[in-house]
């Protein structure tokens, strides 16, 4: 019984572990997710589009691109973006868990349909792909598919984009002043590295562009792309025919080569100071064997001089022969050379 008793509760520690395992592993992936997310931006927004700057969807669909500054996938899905203010938003999340902000968001997508547009689930290019973008058409007609918002745009209109947590990604006050075929974005790329205390629109940070030249081209489906690149235009000035080029390579290929060899060099000697280090130390320990050893003792005296005798007495063993044949002429022969002897006697007749 107490064995039965011990193994459950190991098996059951076992699955506690698994289970606290699993939600630490849910949770972190909860967490990074929603750290990715901050790194989205609404990038550049256009009202009136009276000219063919979008072809897929209508050349006079307005539009909101969204920009993933990360160098990570992030997915966009459950994301939420509205045209409400954002007091009306603080005050419905104010002192709601952040557990149930979700609930009360998606409540707000069907009572304020219009203005809220939650991005739903099961399309793949709601995941946006490191420092790529998505575009939103504000067209007013859902139907279309996941990227066309129940609502339109106009001049002075508040945007924000937020988080399935209620928290507020970025946001953007549209100005009065903006016209037809014009886009307010943002004015460079680096004020997207700039790590931002403060997530409240910033008119600093943003333009009104025209695509009256290279400078205010306006992007949409694009990072603020341009089509020339001033560190290349400025080099190119500055060294035309190329020979600062050609020396900065040529020497930074022999400055490589340079420093692997001086370092190819200082290892070989570290490595055959090592090597000759071992070898000093096998001879030393095989002299000090030496030097250690201890004399054997003398053998017995009268050991040694069997030892001799026994050594005399095997190479010793026959007599000297002369190598010199004898032979015998007499007539007697010996009982062993009689035939009458060497036959079996006749038994005698009685």
């Amino acid at each position: 019984m107490a064995t039965f008793l011990c193994n459950s509760y190991s098996t059951i520690s076992k699955m506690n572990k698994k289970i606290l395992l699993t939600l630490i592993a849910v949770v972190a992936a909860i967490t990074a997710s929603a750290q990715g997310r901050l790194d989205l931006r609404i990038n550049e927004v256009m009202v009136q589009n009276n000219s063919d700057y979008v072809d897929q969807d209508g050349p006079h669909s307005a539009w909101i691109e969204i920009f993933n500054a990360s160098y990570g996938t992030n997915g966009i899905e459950k994301m939420f973006i509205t045209t409400l203010n954002k007091d009306f938003i603080n005050n419905k999340l104010d002192g709601v868990p952040k557990s149930k902000t979700n609930q009360v968001l998606h409540k707000l997508c069907e009572t304020n349909n219009g203005e809220i547009y939650e991005i739903p689930l099961g399309d793949e290019a709601t995941k946006v792909k490191p420092r790529s973008h998505v575009l939103f058409f504000a067209d007013g007609d859902t139907t279309a598919g996941t990227f066309h918002l129940p609502f339109t745009l106009s001049k002075g209109q508040y945007v924000a984009l937020y988080d399935v947590n209620g928290d507020l990604v970025d946001e953007v006050m549209i100005p009065d002043t903006l016209q037809a075929n014009q886009s307010f974005a943002r004015i460079k790329e680096d004020d997207l590295h700039k790590k931002r205390v403060s997530r409240d629109f910033n008119k600093d940070e943003w333009e009104v562009r025209d695509g009256s030249s290279v400078r205010m081209a306006i992007t949409p489906g694009k990072y603020n792309t341009r089509p020339i690149n001033d560190n290349i235009q400025k080099f190119k000035e500055e060294d035309s025919y190329g020979w600062k080029l050609t020396l900065m390579s040529m020497g930074v290929v022999f400055s490589a080569l340079l420093l692997l060899y001086i370092l190819f060099k200082i290892f070989g000697k570290i490595f055959i100071a090592k090597d000759k280090k071992k070898e000093d130390e096998a001879v030393e320990k095989v002299f000090d064997e030496e030097n250690t050893t201890e004399p054997q003792p003398e053998g017995d005296d009268e050991a040694i001089a069997a030892i001799c005798m026994a050594l005399y007495q095997h190479f010793n063993a026959h007599d000297e022969e002369s190598g010199v044949l004898t032979f015998d002429r007499s007539q007697q022969h010996g009982a062993w050379g009689s035939k009458g002897n060497l036959l079996r006697r006749r038994p005698e007749k009685h």
